[in-house]
């Protein structure tokens, strides 16, 4: 239904409109339902009285405005996936690191969440962002690949594959990282970013098993390390900020704090 106006000189006095004051005449009726309730600016009346008369243009209706639906932050950027690719990439480069040492079955819990999580994300972007679901889809394929090439058999359960097949693998899944880093249409800045640092990650420990060098394999680790920054950030920002809301929903709405 369309907003309608009422013409700003119905119904003041006969020496501006006598529509619509005291007795209402059969013709007055009909004005009234012709102009006055919808079309007054067709009206001859009316335009001969607006070039004499100044009066404030009616004011319409103000519907109310309908409460926006929560934002799911989930649609707008890849939360979720970054969030648990972070969480399996830094614990498997800590777990090169000869500072830290990770329990083997810990770790393996870890690569297997965070794995089903990027799974998640890159199938709830499938109809919307092709590119993303591949990636967040890959990937974690990728970690549970890795959890049955390299965690299981270091805790007993089969055998380590050689260095020339974990090179292989490695340069493999680096090139297809940096195939999507090419995807500037559907990837943010930050998946681009972290794509970026984890094509070097991928590359350099295909490196590291070519050359067995223990030196490239430390430095691979940090670049991993660092490509999860970004990712933890926001993970933690949006985890932050829905706990906000819970506890302290009327800062959150004044817009002193954004999640």
């Amino acid at each position: 239904m369309q907003d309608s106006a009422v013409c700003p000189y119905f119904d003041h006095d006969e020496d501006v409109c006598d529509v619509g004051c005291g007795y209402i005449s059969s013709h007055d009726a009909s004005m009234i339902i012709k102009f006055c309730s919808c079309q007054y600016q067709d009206c001859q009346k009316y335009r001969e009285l607006a070039d004499r008369i100044q009066l404030p243009d009616p004011a319409l209706p103000v519907t109310p405005p309908t409460p926006a639906g929560p934002v799911n932050h989930l649609d707008h950027l890849p939360v979720l996936g970054l969030f648990s690719y972070s969480i399996t990439t830094a614990c498997y480069a800590l777990d090169k690191l000869p500072t830290f040492s990770f329990n083997l079955h810990l770790l393996a819990i870890i690569l297997m969440l965070g794995a089903v999580g990027q799974i998640s994300a890159g199938l709830n972007a499938l109809k919307s962002r092709p590119l993303r679901a591949i990636a967040f889809t890959g990937f974690g394929l990728f970690w549970l690949s890795i959890l049955a090439l390299d965690i299981l058999p270091r805790a007993g359960y089969g055998t380590v594959p050689g260095a020339v097949p974990m090179t292989g693998y490695f340069a493999m899944w680096g090139f297809f990282s940096l195939i999507i880093c090419q995807g500037f249409d559907q990837l943010t800045r930050t998946c681009q970013t972290v794509f970026s640092m984890l094509t070097a990650f991928l590359l350099m420990l295909a490196m590291a098993h070519a050359a067995g060098s223990t030196a490239i394999l430390h430095g691979s680790a940090l670049v991993g390390l660092t490509s999860s920054l970004p990712g933890l950030y926001l993970g933690l920002r949006y985890v932050g900020g829905e706990a906000l809301s819970l506890i302290q929903p009327e800062v959150v709405k004044s817009g002193k704090i954004r999640s």
